[in-house]
This record gives C-alpha cells, structure tokens and sequence, in this order.
C-alpha cells in the first residue's frame, strides 16, 4: 500500500516507514520485481520502486491498493509525517 500511495519510493524510506529492518524491504521488494507486481530504476545511486505499468492486472492491483491504503490512518499519518524532498546543499546536519 505505501508504494502505491507514494507512487514511487526507496527501499530504506519503506523500511522506516514501516518500522522493519532494511534487508526485510529488500528481500520482499527483489521477490515482487521477480513476480513484475514492482519496478525499479536507479536515479543515481538510489533504487527507486513503484508499481508496475505494465503488469497485467495493474489498474486492479492500484485501485485495490488506493481503497485500502485511504482506510489504514495509520499509513496515512506516517506517510504524511515523511520528508519528501532533499535538504538543501551544504545545510549542517542535525546533532
């Protein structure tokens, strides 16, 4: 559900989000891009993931995956609490 109402995000955001170790993410994530439900493509040194256009039941996994993901508030508020954009260059990090 996450992927879908992100439309797109990363291994390391879904492990946060979802409060699970990363190599979990990431051995669920290589076995549903075996099965094509999921693609990914690398926007420089990120893997980036989302739903599959071309899988052959996408508008029914997508529209299954928004109905449920608009009744989980709990996704929602920690979905709504994730930063979405990057920080500005050369900003200190935070102590």
């Amino acid at each position: 559900m996450a992927i879908r109402l992100l439309e797109g995000t990363y291994p390391s955001e879904l492990a946060a989000l979802l409060g699970v170790r990363p190599y979990t993410v990431q051995s669920i994530l290589a076995s549903l891009e075996r099965e094509a439900i999921i693609v990914s493509r690398l926007m420089g040194r990120t893997r980036m993931v989302s739903l599959n256009p071309r899988y052959f039941a996408h508008a029914e996994l997508s529209a299954l995956l928004w109905k449920l993901g608009e009744h989980d508030m709990d996704l929602q508020t920690r979905l709504a609490a994730r930063r979405r954009r990057p920080r500005r260059a050369g900003k200190p990090g935070l102590l």
